[in-house]
């Protein structure tokens, strides 16, 4: 899987999946996991969330870790508001096994309203 395609499932999961499946992209140890999920709980109970990734960027590379920064357009919708903003995220990612990187963090850089 490219990491395109990984954000691409990681994105469709928060949008409209079952979040426990984050549990599979997020490394074991980080101690952020539980707070995305609720964080996008909450947002979900709000809104209906539309993601589309602009660009995906392979920041840096070591051995054990990625540093990856995506740029994506998220649209909310409740009821007939929609609301429309340019949000740019970086995502570390450490190394599981020999072939599998795991989400450790994310945080947002950057929320402009489209």
């Amino acid at each position: 899987m490219t990491i395109s395609e990984f954000f691409s499932h990681y994105y469709d999961i928060v949008c409209h999946g079952d979040l426990d499946q984050l549990d599979t992209l997020y490394h074991k140890n980080s101690p952020f996991l539980h707070n995305v999920k609720a964080q996008y709980t909450a947002i979900r109970q709000q809104l209906e969330m539309h993601i589309e990734i602009r660009s995906v960027e392979l920041v840096a590379k070591q051995k054990d870790m990625l540093i990856i920064r995506d740029k994506l357009h998220v649209e909310g919708r409740q009821g007939e508001k929609v609301t429309s903003n340019l949000s740019d995220n970086l995502h570390v990612m450490t190394k599981c096994t020999a072939s599998e990187w795991k989400v450790h963090s994310s945080a947002c850089l950057l929320t402009t309203e489209a």
